[in-house]
């Protein structure tokens, strides 16, 4: 059969369509994250990444490199240069592969996945593209999408088999029976969902039993305490010899459970409460008279915080005159930025947004109000906001208070809450020390590795060289030989603007830049912006003028656009080479200076009429050039998997930190059994807390910004 007899025209109104992964039906892309598998044991965190390390069984280390990607639009685009040396026969197996690949996305995210394609009901499913007519569609000039959707045919397929008498055997899902099916170079084994898991919203669940439900879907293992992401003694709580002597204790499930009245839950304790929000929550309206009260900012990585705590560099208004007014123990939830979880539990008097929702509780017997914080921010009823929200565009759907206050939730008994708050309190000042120590670590292999590169692009490879003084304060000598010359002798400013894409444009934010690396993390095709952006050519040199100490300079490898915070530098000649310049960009003696010479307080940036002007040394020789950027990255191999090695523990210690939080405040774990003796001080606020509120108030500013119109 034809590929063109496979087309199929859709319309839009009438079909559930996704394009990114932060819309309500976003979760139903491979791109999407939140949706780990296990495969032999191996957690993949994305099934693009599995679709895509699939291509390869004969090649184990390239599917390693895909796999350890965080991203799954760099695990794409880590497999690109291996295309030509994918498995003979993928054009002939990719669909049987897509077809599996999303199985094994609904048995290891049961509760969530499924429960997200029957919400699609029976209306036709379509990945929407703005190239690929293959596993999409595309917009026509009549508005509909065509194309052969076969990704979104797909869907439409396992949700059939989900709503139908086959639903059980989805729990299973053998290997497919092609050849050189494998991972590692082992045979891929059959995977199958983890005991305990609910049925999705619409199926007839099984006979409850008085076992810990399923781990949330954003969270890797079967158990948490079956293969602890943590070493053993890590994290344990005890601190005095009294309790020390005691036999180790550890979290466990409850004795009996009952079904939950709603599927996120799945299974409570059978002594709990179960009520919608309106029997605990009700909404306040009150307006502030003089606009003089602490303004309240609300994040989704830090809950609700005076936002003199925070770097928000946004405008003042004029008056805050009928402002919201909210109290301690209330709940803030910022409407628009709900479904990213932008709420928490107020511990001030203070003044919000108009347009946010505040909700006081109707007794305050119910809730201790760290437990509601906790509650409020799991995974689970994240996506619960989610599919409650209403909005055309994912940038702008709204909790309205109806929706939230007909969400049910759990109410354990009071002493049950105090325990849980004192048990997390006591587990998240171990797991704040030990990132904040693997920070640390990071801190000193960076700084280890730019004194090589620093040594290397200043003074060159041969200790023995002669020198030759510069006049230049910061960079008083340089081997005789080189060349000093203005930067802006060397490179144009590049400054031409659009506002609009065109295909296979890359887009580059500061945030998507890693400091220090270079290395780009794409978003992918969730690309959205309101202003002009600049264009770039494939080899031109990106530098961050905004925060230069965080040293955004990358050098891309194909054309794009990117934000007006960087300046996009082209080499006017080959000396000296771009790569060389990006390396000697990025050194820490030009940081440094550049750096000085910044003007703002809260968001300092670098001007091109100082960084033009800077003296850059360079060998001539391009020779020289290049067996000195091999010397750099040999000698700091080393201590690049060290770094990366430590923040993929960092990454897994904060999954265990999300998953313990929900498994206790849901009743997955009893931790009444626990013995909690006072934990050691808190660690002091330092530099890495100060640098974690600047890589975060870029989202909180724009988090309180989405009301400016409303």
């Amino acid at each position: 059969m034809s590929q063109a007899s496979q087309v199929r025209t859709y319309d839009p109104s009438a079909s559930v369509v996704f394009l990114k992964t932060n819309e309500r039906f976003g979760g139903l892309s491979n791109m999407a994250p939140g949706f780990p598998l296990r495969v032999n044991g191996v957690r993949i965190r994305t099934s693009e990444a599995l679709y895509q390390a699939c291509r390869f069984p004969h090649l184990p280390d390239v599917q390693r490199k895909i796999i350890d990607e965080h991203s799954p639009m760099t695990a794409k685009m880590r497999s690109k240069p291996f295309r030509k040396d994918s498995r003979p026969d993928w054009d002939a197996v990719r669909v049987k592969i897509m077809r599996w690949c999303l199985r094994v996305k609904l048995a290891q995210n049961w509760r969530e996945f499924g429960r997200l394609l029957l919400a699609t009901e029976d209306r036709p499913i379509v990945e929407q593209s703005r190239k690929d007519d293959f596993w999409g569609a595309k917009v026509a000039d009549d508005g509909s999408l065509v194309g052969m959707n076969v990704l979104g045919r797909l869907l439409m397929e396992l949700r059939e088999q989900l709503k139908g008498a086959e639903a059980e055997s989805l729990h299973a899902v053998e290997p497919l029976a092609i050849p050189e099916f494998l991972l590692f170079q082992r045979p891929i084994e059959v995977i199958c969902t983890a005991d305990g898991a609910s049925q999705p919203v619409g199926i007839e669940p099984h006979p409850s039993r008085s076992v810990a439900p399923p781990p949330p879907r954003d969270l890797p293992q079967p158990s948490l305490f079956d293969q602890p992401m943590i070493a053993k003694g890590q994290m344990d709580i005890q601190a005095n010899p009294a309790v020390e002597a005691k036999p180790k204790q550890s979290p466990a499930a409850y004795p009996t459970y009952r079904p939950a009245r709603v599927h996120w839950l799945g299974e409570i304790p059978a002594h709990w409460q179960e009520k919608r929000g309106k029997y605990f929550f009700r909404e306040i309206d009150e307006r502030s008279r003089t606009g003089e009260e602490e303004l309240l900012s609300v994040s989704h990585t830090t809950g609700v915080t005076p936002r003199s705590q925070k770097n928000v560099t946004m405008f003042k208004a004029e008056s805050y005159v009928g402002h919201k007014v909210a109290r301690p123990n209330d709940v803030v939830i910022n409407t628009m930025w709900a479904w990213m979880s932008a709420l928490g539990v107020s511990k001030n008097v203070g003044i919000v947004s108009p347009a946010y929702g505040v909700y006081r509780p109707l007794n305050s017997e119910d809730f201790l109000p760290e437990y509601v914080d906790y509650l409020l921010r799991t995974p689970m009823l994240r996506w619960e906001y989610i599919c409650r929200s209403t909005g055309i565009r994912a940038s702008r759907l709204r909790l309205y208070p109806d929706k939230f206050l007909d969400i049910a939730f759990p109410c354990p008994p009071r002493e049950e809450q105090e325990r849980m708050v004192a048990f997390l309190h006591a587990k998240e000042v171990q797991v704040r020390r030990l990132i904040r120590n693997k920070r640390r670590l990071i801190g000193l292999l960076t700084e280890q590795k730019q004194a090589i590169i620093n040594r290397a692009v200043t003074r060159g490879l041969d200790p023995n060289a002669p020198m030759k003084p510069t006049g230049i304060d910061w960079m008083p000598e340089v081997p005789a030989h080189w060349e000093v010359k203005r930067l802006k002798t060397l490179v144009r400013n590049v400054t031409e603007q659009t506002n609009s894409l065109s295909d296979g444009d890359t887009y580059i934010a500061l945030e998507h830049v890693k400091s220090w690396t270079g290395e780009i993390t794409p978003p992918g095709d969730d690309i959205a912006f309101d202003s002009q952006v600049k264009r770039f050519a494939a080899g031109d040199v990106l530098f961050g003028k905004l925060r230069p100490y965080l040293a955004k300079v990358t050098r891309p490898q194909q054309s794009g656009v990117c934000v007006g915070e960087f300046l996009v530098l082209r080499p006017i000649e080959d000396l000296p080479s771009a790569k060389f310049l990006e390396v000697k960009l990025c050194s820490k003696t030009v940081i440094d200076i550049v750096n000085s010479s910044t003007f703002g307080a809260k968001m300092p940036r670098a001007e091109w009429g100082f960084i033009g002007n800077l003296r850059i040394a360079f060998p001539p020789s391009p020779d020289e050039q290049e067996t000195m950027l091999s010397s750099i990255a040999s000698e700091t191999s080393t201590l690049t998997n060290a770094i990366s090695r430590t923040e993929n523990e960092i990454a897994l210690i904060a999954e265990y930190r999300e998953r313990l939080i929900a498994d206790v405040v849901t009743g997955k774990l009893d931790v009444r059994h626990i013995e909690i003796a006072a934990p050691a001080d808190e660690p002091i606020a330092d530099e890495d807390d100060t640098l974690e509120e600047e890589l975060e108030s870029d989202d909180a500013e724009v988090m309180e910004g989405a009301d400016a119109d409303d």
